[in-house]
């Protein structure tokens, strides 16, 4: 006779083998980014302790298309990116973990993943760990280094320090915005974001695009984007798992 327990062993073997390869899983990306004025990405930890280096650029006239395999599913998406304090800034795209089918855009509607650390307003702090960060004023059109994005992203996440971007209405991609329009290969849903100080002048553009020292430089992440959820496969097993331990249950009683 064969037991619950006999016919519960290849199940459950099956089960270990599906979540070690969901462990073992390395996600591969494909990303559409502007920003004005430039950036760089990278995938890493909250902590950014060990950055992989996707790329970057510093013409917003153009969209960029990037794409990288291998990267860890807990692994957070980081964009780190500088300004020239004039005319108008901001930050826009879209972002697809192609092993997992997900897809999201740039925006700040609620609910939305995107988190930002305005690392300017935190300078004399930073500089205190890393003095190749300016102590006072981020100077206009320099792009932060690997190691002070590093410096910077393991400060927010030690403190509590990440918050939502900002947008306005009108500036999703659909409505083509000024000065940018609409840019291509880039969901007309995606909204334009930046960081507001509340302290700009609004001209000629609208606050948080102005241009203005919106504490400079910015680091925007998405956390825990990349952690997939149980594979189809898995939850029939454990459905079946389930209805065992029921039967089993059932049997004792009898």
């Amino acid at each position: 006779m064969v037991t619950t327990q006999q016919r519960l062993f290849p199940i459950l073997a099956i089960m270990a083998i599906v979540f070690q390869s969901g462990v073992a899983q390395a996600d591969n990306w494909t990303m559409a980014i502007t920003v004005d004025n430039q950036y760089d990405i990278y995938f890493g930890d909250s902590f950014l302790t060990v950055p992989t280096f996707v790329g970057g650029d510093t013409d917003w006239t153009n969209t960029e298309s990037w794409s990288i395999t291998g990267v860890a599913p807990s692994a957070f998406l980081y964009v780190a990116t500088a300004s020239d304090h004039s005319v108008a800034q901001g930050f826009i795209g879209s972002f697809t973990n192609t092993t997992t089918a997900n897809t999201f855009v740039t925006s700040d509607n609620v609910g939305t993943p995107w988190e930002v650390f305005p690392a300017g307003q935190y300078l004399a702090l930073l500089n205190s760990i890393d003095a190749s960060i300016p102590a006072t004023v981020w100077p206009p059109g320099v792009q932060p280094t690997s190691s002070q994005v590093q410096t910077a992203v393991a400060y927010a996440t030690s403190n509590n320090l990440w918050i939502t971007p900002t947008s306005t209405p009108g500036y999703d991609n659909g409505s083509s915005p000024l000065p940018w329009g609409g840019r291509p290969g880039i969901p007309a849903s995606a909204e334009w974001i930046w960081h507001d100080t509340g302290i700009g002048t609004s001209v000629p553009y609208p606050a948080p695009f102005d241009g203005f020292n919106h504490d400079e430089f910015l680091v925007f992440r998405v956390p825990g984007v990349a952690v997939p959820e149980p594979t189809s496969a898995a939850l029939a097993l454990i459905g079946m798992v389930a209805v065992l331990r029921r039967k089993r249950n059932f049997s004792l009683k009898s």
